[in-house]
């Protein structure tokens, strides 16, 4: 071999050889740009009232798309974009892929790109790697009819990677919580978060772990949900995220509310209002400590704290926040045996309720409404309430609301002396409260099954109904429930 094909060899050879180590660089570089770009959003977002939007895979893409490209204007957006200004990134990007610009976008103004991605429904639901990303945009701006007909149509086309995958999951999760199906709820968000653990998307772990935390909850299975928490805040504290953080503190605030720990819950809510949070979080955490008072039976904190937050709420212009202030603030009423300021929130607040497709807290509203006015003897108009709540459950598959609404309508059917219609409306609830497993409303219809005996002169069906009632209210740990029965119980035997 020549000298002059020796020295070509040897190039070529020095070039292979440095060829992996080239790649490693440029990818270990590509990775620091994404990290940083996700670390100074994540910050930017820290001072941003309204819920925001976050996908570790969205900023990875952009990060890429522009690191790739070997023009100025790219290299200038990708600085920005680094140091978590998305501006010049969006404009860049919009002739070239719009549904990235305006994912991109929605990281800072989440409502803004919301109203221009809904113009284009059509066009996201076809589209097989961003449509996932429409339902988690509708969910955060509470239009909730958007994210569920939305996740309903994504259930075949957004299965086409694992990435997207992982994010239907997520966004599933959450539309069957709502739809009180917390089995695949968990499921959903347990899947999810088994990719984003992997992935090493921080963000994403810890808002699964939140969904963990709410599903087990209402499940009941409160250690658990606690531990979900828990997890959430270590990871806020890793990413230095305090806003996250705080808004997890008071997640946890609320699971002490209805584990009954409730000065933990007040220790929590104080110390999250010592953080550096937005004045959306603060409003919020107002009303969660008006729930509190009114746990506690301190109505007139109670109203202090609510009034604090509904002008906050209003200032703020969430109709989210504005609506579950009313709510509360009918709770207050009812409390204070104002049936008819009662009626005038709560149905305030399902208006509100309503217009931003959450039945779920309709249709709590509308039976609040139905109670005031069964304790006002309005009966027919209670009952046309109750119909309301029924017709709503059905069609959203609320079956918690609907097992209070047929209690409630056998108690109106018992006050009219129609006792078998009574019944069969209680026999109804119960069927519902015990394919939930709630101790609660079984204890309430078995005891109300026990009266109707009574009245009908079935004294050893009554007796067999009380002593199941009392079986199931020293399951529910409430003493003052457990000794009401006890008393009725004791009473008759």
């Amino acid at each position: 071999m020549s000298e002059k094909y020796f020295a070509y060899f040897i190039i070529a050879t020095m070039a292979l050889m440095c060829l992996p180590l080239f790649v490693w660089r440029w990818r270990a570089r590509l990775r620091y740009l994404q990290n940083l770009a996700r670390i100074n959003i994540l910050k930017r977002q820290q001072k941003i009232n309204n819920p925001v939007f976050f996908s570790t895979a969205v900023i990875n893409q952009c990060v890429r798309y522009l690191y790739l490209k070997n023009f100025t204007a790219a290299k200038s957006a990708l600085a920005a974009l680094a140091g978590g200004r998305t501006e010049k990134a969006v404009e860049l990007l919009m002739p070239q892929n719009p549904f990235l610009a305006l994912l991109l976008k929605a990281h800072i103004s989440t409502a803004e790109a919301y109203r221009q991605i809904k113009r284009q429904k059509k066009q996201w639901l076809l589209d097989r790697q961003y449509a996932v990303y429409l339902p988690i945009l509708a969910q955060l701006t509470y239009d909730r009819q958007t994210a569920l007909s939305a996740v309903t149509a994504l259930d075949k086309s957004a299965r086409r990677n694992k990435e997207t995958n992982a994010y239907y999951n997520y966004i599933a999760a959450y539309m069957y919580l709502h739809e009180g199906d917390m089995l695949s709820g968990s499921q959903a968000a347990s899947a999810a978060l088994k990719y984003f653990q992997k992935k090493q998307y921080a963000a994403e772990t810890a808002a699964c772990h939140l969904a963990l935390a709410e599903i087990y909850r209402i499940s009941c299975v409160n250690d658990i949900a606690e531990t979900m928490i828990d997890s959430a805040v270590k990871i806020y504290q890793t990413q230095k995220t305090p806003l996250f953080e705080a808004k997890a503190v008071v997640a946890k605030g609320m699971l002490m509310v209805f584990e009954n720990r409730l000065q933990e819950a007040h220790e929590l809510y104080a110390k999250a209002l010592q953080m550096p949070i937005t004045e959306q979080l603060r409003a919020d955490i107002y009303n969660q400590t008006a729930l509190l008072c009114l746990a506690q039976n301190d109505i007139k904190a109670a109203q202090k704290h609510i009034t604090t937050a509904q002008k906050m709420q209003q200032a703020l212009k969430n109709p989210h926040g504005t609506a579950f202030s009313l709510q509360l603030a009918a709770h207050i009423a009812f409390c204070r045996k104002q049936h008819n300021k009662t009626v005038e929130l709560a149905d305030k607040a399902a208006a509100l309720y309503a217009k931003q497709h959450n039945f779920s807290a309709c249709i709590e509203c509308l039976y609040l409404t139905a109670e005031a006015q069964y304790k006002q003897k309005k009966y027919a108009t209670a009952e046309k309430n109750l119909r309301k709540v029924l017709d709503l459950s059905r069609k959203h598959q609320n079956s918690f609301h609907t097992a209070n609404a047929y209690s409630l309508l056998g108690l109106i059917y018992m006050q009219k002396g129609d006792l078998q219609r009574a019944k069969v409306l209680f026999q109804q609830s119960l069927h519902l409260e015990q394919s939930k497993q709630r101790c609660e409303g079984m204890v309430a219809d078995y005891a109300n099954l026990a009266l109707i005996d009574e009245l009908t002169d079935n004294t050893e069906n009554a007796a067999s109904n009380w002593e199941i009632a009392l079986e199931y209210a020293r399951q529910t740990g409430d003493e003052e429930l457990q000794k009401l029965i006890e008393k009725h119980y004791n009473n008759r035997i």
